[in-house]
């Protein structure tokens, strides 16, 4: 929420291009925390599997509960917006953590109420941080790769400068095209272009811009 509302700000002579990158901070900072959060049960369960402490079951299964109550709700509200922007899914995947969490608690609860086995309780914390990994772990390369200014996935260069020179009438060649995210959703591009003899720069201008927003979405 703070990446989002911060975000907000007009650019200014320090930050050209605002402040919307904040949005992909977040997400970084989602992911790695999820990888350390994992890191750190898995190891907390292997001590507790190599020295078994005792679990109240009782109260285990009410904070659980309650738990998955509270992050389904945060789970519904945040599936409303867009579920491709890093910052977004970085909650979710934060939220799903916890909910698998929650199942896994409430399950080890009812084990160990029913038999008094305590092992189960460290054996599904390892399987939920493991189904954690592997979105936390996309979550981390897709914020690396904005922050990195990587090209978004829709783009390939070498099409994109072809399609231009090919649509665009008066259009001779395209080079040095650079086209990279401010946040997630927010694709940017620069790129010079050679005319040919006769062509009107400020219509050549204007068609190349309409078909990098109408086909990359590229504004």
């Amino acid at each position: 929420w703070a990446a989002f509302r911060f975000g907000r700000r007009a650019s200014d002579g320090r930050r050209t291009f605002g402040y919307m990158r904040l949005e992909v901070i977040a997400g970084l900072i989602n992911a790695v925390t999820l990888l350390a959060l994992c890191l750190w049960i898995v190891y907390e369960a292997v001590q507790r599997f190599l020295e078994p402490h005792e679990v109240l079951a009782g109260p285990m299964f009410a904070v659980a509960v309650l738990g998955l109550v509270v992050n389904i709700a945060v789970f519904l509200v945040l599936s409303r917006g867009d579920r491709e922007h890093v910052n977004i899914r970085g909650a979710m995947v934060h939220v799903l953590g916890d909910m698998l969490g929650s199942v896994a608690a409430i399950a080890a609860a009812v084990v160990i109420w029913l038999t008094g086995w305590m092992p189960i309780d460290p054996i599904l914390s390892v399987l939920v941080c493991l189904l954690i990994l592997r979105s936390a772990w996309k979550l981390l390369r897709s914020s690396l790769h904005i922050l990195m200014q990587g090209t978004p996935g829709n783009v390939v260069i070498e099409d994109l400068s072809r399609a231009l020179v090919a649509r665009v009438p008066g259009l001779a060649a395209v080079g040095h095209v650079h086209v990279w995210s401010i946040t997630s959703g927010h694709p940017v591009a620069t790129l010079e272009i050679a005319l040919r003899p006769g062509a009107a720069p400020a219509a050549v201008t204007r068609a190349v811009k309409a078909i990098l927003s109408e086909d990359y979405g590229i504004s």
